[in-house]
């Protein structure tokens, strides 16, 4: 990697600033990078676990973006997507004339030291097809390096450097982030309208990424897609390499079929090849976007030549990526789930899976991400809610815009209750929005914390708050 980076910017390089460190992707990177023997510095508006996790690494992270956090022997400046040239931190970088490096550039570098880079790409779910991949790998002992947007109990995070064989990466489609990755196999989970405020062309130019991104593949690689989706099978159109397609139709290449789910929503299926039987699988976590996130994985497996046995294996141990509808616990009866869901669509399949769970009424807090996102999804996030039985809204979260579209979530909220009725609420609070629950809570409800961003928080308070009534 240092070799790569030195010949971009014909000087040598040994100090990275990070300016943006705390975020996901970005502390991944961070610690890779660490790893390849850089020294590491980087600033971050807030502390988070991911920040905490690079100070024990010995990492020096600044705390709020000031002009004085970068020091004056740094000789490369790595910055995410949401920084922009007026950041204090992006100004002294340019005051001092240091080489500048976007997020997705730097990983796109990452991933030609790898023999084999897979990158898994899809407006949903991503983060829980590369995790299944790589714990595959792991699995079948390839001994996979790794830079996902979630965390994974099986490799201690989200990214690792392991062997040069096979580098496993969510390759995100915004800014086009997704294009600078040298990859031998691709995956597309789906394609639907997102990051409006990038792609302001819609579905069209999106399409058009997606297909930019598959063109990458060498004629010795592999596409798979999710071939339940007109608008993906569109962009797989004249590849060099093979296509293999997956859905729930017995057209696809690979299908899986009786699906059964036990009482908290965990499928069993067959998967089919070619209309040929394949095997039976078991998963312990629910909902059928689960399916078809382990049926691409499975297919990557069977390409590599991992034994049909060893992946029925490892799709029965995965346990999912952090905030990946994640058990948070139970109280008299009580479950309290989170999950990572800020796209619409996301928020509906995980609102889906919460029905194959056994409950008595199924309580959904949702934190919205970004306007613009809320501005031009607003009727699907209203029908996304139309399974649940109440509904909590908090603020809109928006890090990387202003409210140009004067949308709110109170707007929401009048819109659930007039299309669907469901008892609606919009909480500022993370505090008021736990007290409001446990007033209100009944055994065996079911509560849903959905959102990309802090809104986690209210349900480890939501669990400790009652265990906290039940033992007073």
């Amino acid at each position: 990697m240092k070799a790569q980076l030195e010949k971009k910017f014909n000087k040598p390089i040994n100090k990275l600033f990070f300016i943006g460190i705390g975020g996901s992707s970005m502390s991944g990177l961070a610690s890779m990078a660490l790893s390849q023997g850089f020294t590491i510095e980087g600033s971050d508006m807030i502390t988070s676990a991911y920040v905490e996790k690079l100070e024990d690494l010995g990492i020096i992270v600044h705390i709020g973006h000031k002009y004085s956090n970068i020091p004056e022997n740094t000789d490369c400046v790595v910055y995410s997507a949401a920084i922009h040239e007026d950041n204090p931190d992006m100004v002294k970088a340019t005051d001092l004339g240091l080489p500048k490096i976007e997020r997705s550039s730097f990983l796109g570098l990452f991933s030609h030291i790898f023999d084999k880079t897979i990158a898994v790409s899809g407006t949903h779910g991503k983060t829980t097809t590369s995790s299944m991949v790589a714990c595959l790998l792991q699995h079948a002992g390839l001994n996979p390096s790794l830079s996902i947007g979630g965390s994974l109990a099986e490799f201690g995070g989200n990214a690792v450097v392991a062997s040069k064989d096979f580098f496993v990466v969510e390759a995100c489609e915004y800014v086009d982030s997704f294009l600078t990755t040298s990859h031998s196999i691709g995956i597309i989970t789906n394609i639907e309208e997102d990051h409006l405020d990038y792609f302001k062309g819609g579905l069209p130019q999106i399409k058009e990424s997606f297909h930019n991104f598959a063109k990458i593949l060498p004629s010795n690689g592999l596409m798979i897609a999710y071939g339940d989706s007109p608008d993906v099978l569109d962009v797989v159109q004249n590849l060099a390499c093979p296509v293999v397609t997956y859905g729930l139709d017995a057209k696809d290449d690979w299908y899986p079929e009786n699906i059964v789910y036990d009482k908290v929503g965990k499928p069993s299926f067959d998967v089919f090849k070619k209309n040929a039987f394949y095997g039976h699988y078991d998963l312990i976590i629910p909902g059928e976007h689960n399916v078809l996130d382990a049926l691409s994985a499975i297919i990557c497996g069977d390409f590599l030549g991992i034994p049909v046995e060893t992946s029925i294996s490892a799709m029965k141990r995965f346990i999912g990526a952090k905030r990946r509808f994640e058990f948070r616990g139970e109280v008299n009866g009580i479950n309290v789930y989170e999950d990572y869901a800020h796209h619409p669509t996301e928020l509906k399949v995980v609102v889906d899976a919460c029905l194959n769970y056994e409950h008595h009424k199924l309580w959904v807090v949702f934190q919205p991400h970004t306007y613009s996102r809320t501005f031009f999804f607003f009727d699907d996030f209203v029908d996304a809610f139309s399974k649940a039985d109440f509904v909590i809204l908090n603020d809109i979260y928006s890090d990387r815009e202003g409210n140009d579209w004067n949308i709110y979530s109170e707007d929401l909220q009048k819109a659930i209750e007039e299309k669907y009725h469901i008892p609606t609420v919009t909480i500022s609070a993370f505090e008021d929005i736990v007290n409001y629950l446990t007033d209100h809570l009944c055994a065996n409800d079911l509560v849903l914390v959905a959102g990309s961003q802090t809104i986690n928080h209210v349900a480890f308070d939501l669990v400790d708050k009652l265990k906290e009534l039940h033992n007073s």
